[in-house]
């Protein structure tokens, strides 16, 4: 008896050292592939991680690039320039963690040029940018293949992350399995010794919660991708758009469209800044409007203008808030923050948001990027304003100069010749202006061409058009006005002009005079030309005559 006892205990040892040994080399072997498949999990997430980083540097290089070539600011070219290397780093982590991997590796080789190419051909662009200027980069720009290796790129990178993508979820469904033979192998050691089943089950529980871990790090961080991803798109396609813009309407449509895309919770307002910066007036509002925001400010009313950087108030009933927002109802809860607008050192407005709950407002990252491209834009727009501006206007007189006069002369006629209207067009001469620089010197000349530019501007309507036309010489073209009215303003003109006070320091200096030639439109002339030739012979008509009078083509 005793030795059949023992022999089952021995029996029941040796089958329970075996189940044991069993059980434990079981789970050994599933803890390596579990580990195996996490360690899966996460080399495809960092090939995520850096195909997203490489995107989003080589969009952001782009971005800078096409800023530089509209500005020619050297900050954005030094910042531009430094985007390659960090793209070449990246390229080179992708390639290494791809290096097991036959056909990512080559797709990472396909990434790899395509990238440089992408790179080589915005560094041409730099380069004829810095050589040649803006106009021969627009003709060149045409032939290049930006767009088309962009697309590529973007096709590669895609094929990529869908191979990584279908990778991790093959990598859950392991996990899940290695998970399942965990779980039977406990179960089957419960007759066996209890001792087995708790340390089975510790091992179990351990390597569940790891894995429930590492999934929701994933799925997190897969979401923070995707939407960051997103959100870098939006944000490339609105500078790309800004860049396009015209006029600041058009600015301010796309700006809005972006944060009501990105920030849907937020009401804003756009404040842009007079010349003055002392004023600035609501350029636009969208959203429920949480609390009232005023038309117009002054330029101290906001705390982001006065301290150049965000200012957020987390509830406007106990915090110290702007002066542009009224203030809310006792029940309600409004948060706000304000992004300054500036671009080269210059403040050109600011972006306000507001929300309706407590607390700092969501995703304010976001809307300071959206904040620093509208600033960029701005800054573009006014300066293309006033190159326009420099380009058609004579710097001494403010008035028009003489190629505007030339094109705008064409287009009043035309309209004139549709509607079936008379053009008065005078020419107008300082007399004596030679004798009167060399009595006064050059900057007195100067003065006093400025004084009659401005009396020529203060007389005209608002269709007339002032110009000057060539040293002392000044022509105004007069739509819808008969010979009769256009004598009346000419010696209006003539008149106001000998009355002209100049002083040059502290010295009051002589009065002058000016002669006047008239042509009109159809009586003497049908294009601009001949128009100007006979106003012309109409002035030195009045200048042989004696000057200060006026003279007809007519008469």
């Amino acid at each position: 008896m005793l030795g059949a006892a023992n022999r089952r205990y021995l029996l029941g040892f040796v089958a329970a050292t075996v189940i044991m040994a069993a059980v434990g080399l079981s789970i050994l072997f599933a803890t390596r592939q579990f580990r195996d498949d996490t360690r899966q999990v996460e080399h495809a997430q960092q090939l995520i991680g850096r195909i997203a980083q490489i995107r989003a540097r080589l969009y952001d290089g782009i971005a800078t690039q096409r800023t530089y070539l509209l500005t020619g600011e050297p900050t954005l070219r030094t910042a531009y320039q430094a985007v390659r290397p960090a793209i070449e780093d990246d390229v080179d982590a992708v390639a290494a963690l791809a290096a097991g991997e036959a056909a990512q590796l080559e797709r990472v080789r396909r990434l790899q040029r395509l990238i440089a190419e992408r790179l080589d051909t915005a560094d041409q662009g730099v380069r004829l940018f810095d050589e040649q200027g803006l106009a021969p980069l627009q003709v060149q720009l045409r032939s290049m293949r930006g767009l088309q290796i962009t697309r590529q790129i973007e096709a590669v990178a895609s094929e990529m992350q869908d191979e990584e993508q279908a990778r991790l979820r093959r990598g859950r469904q392991d996990a899940q399995q290695s998970a399942a033979l965990l779980l039977g192998l406990g179960v089957m050691g419960i007759p066996v010794s209890l001792g087995i089943l708790w340390l089975i089950f510790a091992l179990l529980s351990r390597e569940v919660r790891q894995r429930e871990d590492a999934e929701r790090r994933l799925v997190g961080s897969v979401a923070d991708l995707e939407r960051a991803s997103s959100e870098l798109r939006e944000l490339a396609g609105y500078s790309s758009h800004l860049q396009g813009c015209r006029n600041l309407d058009e600015a301010m449509q796309a700006t809005r469209q972006v944060l009501i895309t990105l920030v849907p919770w937020c009401a804003g307002t756009v404040y842009l800044l007079r010349e003055s910066l002392d004023h600035a007036e609501a350029a636009m509002q969208w959203g429920e409007p949480l609390v009232a925001h005023q038309p117009s400010m002054q330029g101290d009313h906001c705390w982001a203008l006065r301290r150049g950087r965000p200012y957020a108030v987390d509830d406007l009933r106990r915090g110290t808030p702007c002066e542009h927002y009224g203030r809310p109802r006792e029940t309600e809860a409004v948060g706000t923050v304000c992004f300054p607008l500036a671009a080269q050192n210059v403040a050109l407005g600011v972006l306000a948001l507001s929300q309706r709950r407590a607390g700092p407002v969501a995703r304010q990252e976001i809307a300071a990027a959206v904040a620093e491209q509208l600033s960029l834009a701005l800054g573009n727009l006014r300066l293309q304003a006033s190159l326009r501006q420099q380009s058609i206007r004579d710097p001494l007189t403010g008035l028009y100069n003489r190629r505007y006069l030339e094109e705008s002369l064409q287009r009043e006629l035309s309209r004139c010749e549709r509607l079936g209207r008379p053009l008065a067009l005078l020419m107008l001469d300082v007399d004596h202006f030679k004798a009167f620089n060399d009595a006064h010197g050059h900057e007195a000349g100067d003065l006093l061409l400025g004084a009659v530019g401005q009396l020529l501007a203060g007389a005209c309507r608002n269709d007339d058009i002032a110009c000057r036309y060539g040293g002392e010489e000044f022509t105004l073209i007069l739509p819808d006005i008969d010979l009769a009215d256009a004598v009346r303003r000419g010696d209006e003109i003539r008149e106001s002009v000998s009355r002209l006070v100049v002083q040059h320091h502290n010295e009051r200096l002589g009065a002058i005079t000016i002669s006047i030639g008239i042509a009109m439109y159809p009586a003497d002339a049908r294009d601009g030309r001949a128009l100007r030739m006979a106003a012309d012979t109409a002035l030195y008509r009045a200048k042989r005559l004696g000057r200060d009078r006026v003279e007809t083509a007519s008469t």
